[in-house]
């Protein structure tokens, strides 16, 4: 390989990558606390640099095909949002300590690992929730929840879960794959445990 090739292949996969290169440079700027001159310039210089000398994995990104469907996903979170915050918050207030807790596995359909981390991430934003571990083989999502006092409640959680999924895969014109095999109505640590009502 020629001197000259290796600068040109190197310019040609931070091309590629510069929405990876934007990203990573706008987390610099947040973890250094501001829009200085140093971290601004130091900031461009070491994504770049990632980007071009170590290879980074190619990520399979289903493409934006209804974007209207998104405002729809953002007004559905933000109910969820106020909705969650009001309950937890009141069950706080009214049960302090001893708000029912529990673990809920919840099945996914999509086995696409940027919907399920997708997913994962607006059940984490909502009030209440935890996810403590996604079983990408199984696409099975663990969430610690509150208030959990019934198995209504536990369902209540999976649907919730299952509704983000779901209008995820709206937006990104997914179709969801059938669920994988034993993960149909099955209960797994969901069901409350601790917290004693």
């Amino acid at each position: 390989m020629t001197p000259r090739v290796l600068p040109e292949r190197l310019l040609e996969r931070v091309r590629r990558r510069a929405p990876t290169v934007l990203w990573l440079w706008v987390l610099w700027l947040l973890l250094w606390g501001g829009v200085r001159p140093v971290p601004l310039v130091g900031g461009l210089l070491v994504t770049v640099g990632v980007v071009a000398l170590f290879g980074l994995p190619t990520v399979r990104r289903p493409g934006l095909r209804r974007p209207l469907r998104l405002l729809g996903l953002i007004g559905n979170l933000l109910t969820e949002l106020v909705t969650t915050s009001v309950l937890v918050a009141w069950e706080a207030l009214a049960r302090g300590p001893k708000v029912s807790t529990g673990i809920v596995e919840v099945p996914l359909r999509t086995d696409s690992e940027l919907l399920m981390a997708s997913t994962a991430l607006l059940s984490l934003m909502v009030p209440g929730s935890l996810v403590l571990e996604m079983d990408r083989e199984r696409r099975l999502l663990y969430i610690h929840a509150l208030p959990l006092r019934s198995p209504a409640d536990v369902e209540r959680r999976r649907g919730e879960v299952a509704g983000v999924e779901r209008r995820l895969g709206r937006v990104f014109a997914e179709r969801p794959p059938a669920p994988a095999a034993g993960t149909t109505g099955s209960t797994g640590a969901g069901g409350t445990e601790g917290g004693g009502a």
